[in-house]
């Protein structure tokens, strides 16, 4: 047999070639990471671990969660936007992503531009959960509370800048009263206080509360959003009792790094879609009571242009800083 001399740039080609298929892979080809900016036990867990769980099967490789609390999300959007832009990072993006934009201390990203965004999953509104020892039992009741001894009554939240925190400067703004705001590191350290009367109210989805609603270790006072809660059919809105027009929802959207191909987030909101329509999915998500519907990756990046022109004049009003 004669051996031929194959020159070296013959073989450096041929190595070049199967170097670019190998980088095209079907996409997923390995495990997909799931960055969560807040600790266990609050909402934006509960929602992204749900997710993250029928994502995987739907893509066929595993979703793994990581959980990066701090600065009310920030070092979790901080670091999927420093990542490879390959659709192997996601970021479940709460609506504090937008908020962080118009607070004084600018956050080393830009909502609009260094986010690549895949689709919104929910939306829903805020109870306004008391300890049963606060003297008052709807909105009007406790604005009217708030105007006698302002500044008395505590609100905590998860966080200075998160979307509980946010929820409660709204309400204070719109109801024209003074309360304390008590931050904690996650919604789990508050609800704790709050269950042990060191603060007295709290704003938050249905999930994390509703156990101590039905036990009547905790009392809804109101919901932030345009109707009531199903499960809470006798608990009003703020609109309908206190503030005519008042209206606070809170969402959770999945974002990747910008630059990540336009097919792979196109695969990512189809398997969002599948996702989020899944009757498991909808059961385990029901307590939030919020919709799950799941947008284009257009409609959601103009959701996240108008959200963050939203809360400019929000975070100017009550000088928010990100603790």
């Amino acid at each position: 047999m004669r051996w031929m001399r194959v020159p070296a740039v013959v073989v450096a080609a041929f190595l070049a070639a199967a170097g670019v298929v190998s980088a095209q892979q079907p996409y997923p080809s390995h495990p997909v990471r799931f960055v969560i900016g807040y600790p266990p036990g609050g909402t934006s867990d509960l929602v992204g671990r749900v997710v993250a769980t029928k994502l995987a099967e739907v893509l066929g490789q595993p979703v793994v969660v990581d959980n990066r609390p701090g600065a009310a999300g920030l070092i979790a959007a901080r670091l999927v936007q420093q990542a490879a832009p390959d659709g192997y990072t996601l970021l479940l993006a709460p609506s504090d992503l937008t908020l962080a934009a118009g607070l004084p201390a600018t956050p080393p990203y830009d909502p609009v531009t260094d986010f690549a965004p895949i689709g919104l999953l929910i939306n829903y509104p805020h109870v306004l959960v008391a300890n049963p020892e606060v003297p008052a039992n709807d909105a009007k009741e406790l604005i009217a509370l708030a105007r006698k001894e302002p500044g008395r009554i505590n609100f905590a939240s998860g966080g200075t800048g998160g979307s509980n925190h946010i929820s409660g400067e709204s309400f204070l703004n719109a109801a024209g009263i003074n309360l304390t705001h008590v931050p904690y590191k996650g919604n789990g350290p508050a609800i704790t206080d709050l269950l042990a009367n060191r603060v007295q109210l709290l704003f938050t989805s249905l999930g994390p509360v509703e156990g101590f609603l039905k036990s009547g270790k905790l009392k809804a006072i109101a919901v932030t959003g345009p109707t009531r809660l199903a499960a809470l059919p006798d608990v009003q809105t703020v609109a309908e009792n206190a503030i005519p027009g008042y209206e606070f929802m809170t969402w959770y959207g999945l974002v990747a790094p910008a630059g990540t191909p336009k097919p792979i987030i196109a695969q990512l909101n189809a398997a969002l879609r599948k996702t989020m329509a899944s009757a498991d999915v909808k059961d385990k998500l029901a307590t939030i009571g919020g919709d799950l519907t799941v947008d284009s990756p257009d409609e959601f990046a103009k959701m996240l242009r108008s959200e963050t022109l939203r809360w400019h004049k929000l975070a100017r009003d009550t000088g928010m800083k990100i603790e």
